[in-house]
């Protein structure tokens, strides 16, 4: 096997490539993705607690309209 000076030169650049992906956007990238799964998590919980508030809400209307109409 032949090894010359492009194919060094080719493993050097791929190796600051990979260094260059790691530090400056997967570091980011993961913590920009891990932001955004927390903010639909607390967004989907925001309607879960707005969905039993509006429950609550209709069940106390009906109440005070059973209690008005008797």
């Amino acid at each position: 096997m032949n090894i010359n000076i492009s194919l060094i030169g080719q493993i050097i650049t791929f190796l600051i490539l990979v260094w260059f992906v790691n530090r400056y956007l997967w570091g980011p990238l993961t913590q920009m993705m891990a932001d955004r799964s927390r903010r639909i998590a607390d967004g989907l919980a925001a309607a879960e607690r707005g969905r039993h508030e509006l429950l609550r809400a209709e069940s106390r209307v009906q109440e005070l309209l059973d209690k008005a109409k008797a």
